[in-house]
């Protein structure tokens, strides 16, 4: 596809719900600035862009700082606060204690995400997600987990709401995606079998409840040691 017209036609050939996915990415694109930490000249020792996943996975295995693979492009990750990784620690210990002896697993956020938007391949950090039933042919990402849950940044706020909340809903297994607030008592809870509908907790007495793996947690858990 050249031109607008044919753009256009296209679009009006997708089903609606394909058609609230467009709009909702589209609005994200619109609200969220561009993630690179660093200029493309400071990967010196990457291949020219675009990268090939492959080409992404080997590189990243040599890299000192964590990046996430979009579509091509490498976006460098920032550093998180103390309080963001207090969050995404309880919330990992958590899930860990209640999962264990059972058949998923919880992994925090040195472990990625593999997912394909369209023909475009996506590898992100999430934060918090559980797994089950992982293809152990591959160690070095996941691509299958029920749940995600990823902690608000300053600097993430936009890319976990917006790009991430549309990107995840590829990922066939999963079943919710939660976003945590760091600054204040805030969950948001995104289910598929609500058409990701957000539910929204705002005190510490509320339950999170994670259907995906038959959990109910009191924010207090989450926010006070």
């Amino acid at each position: 596809m050249d031109t607008v017209a044919q753009i256009e036609q296209s679009i009006l050939r997708l089903p609606p719900a394909e058609c609230v996915r467009l709009a909702e990415w589209l609005s994200g694109l619109m609200q969220t600035p561009r993630r690179v930490a660093e200029p493309a000249k400071a990967y010196a020792a990457v291949q020219d862009f675009p990268l090939t996943l492959e080409e992404y996975l080997e590189y990243e295995e040599q890299s000192r700082v964590r990046h996430e693979y979009l579509a091509g492009e490498i976006f460098a990750m920032n550093g998180v606060t103390k309080e963001h990784n207090r969050i995404a620690g309880r919330t990992y210990l958590a899930l860990a204690n209640h999962l264990k002896g059972g058949p998923c697993e919880v992994f925090m956020s040195d472990v990625k995400v593999k997912l394909q938007v369209n023909r475009d391949n996506y590898v992100y950090y999430p934060d918090v997600m559980v797994v089950c039933g992982r293809d152990l042919q591959e160690d070095r990402y996941a691509a299958d987990p029920k749940l995600i849950v990823e902690v608000l940044s300053t600097s993430t706020d936009g890319v976990d709401r917006h790009e991430k909340r549309v990107n995840y809903r590829w990922i066939a297994a999963l079943e919710e995606y939660v976003v945590v607030a760091q600054e204040r008592v805030e969950a948001t809870i995104f289910r598929r079998a609500e058409e990701w509908r957000p539910v929204i907790l705002e005190s510490l007495e509320a339950l999170l409840e994670l259907r995906s793996i038959d959990l109910r947690l009191p924010l207090v858990r989450i926010y006070q040691a």
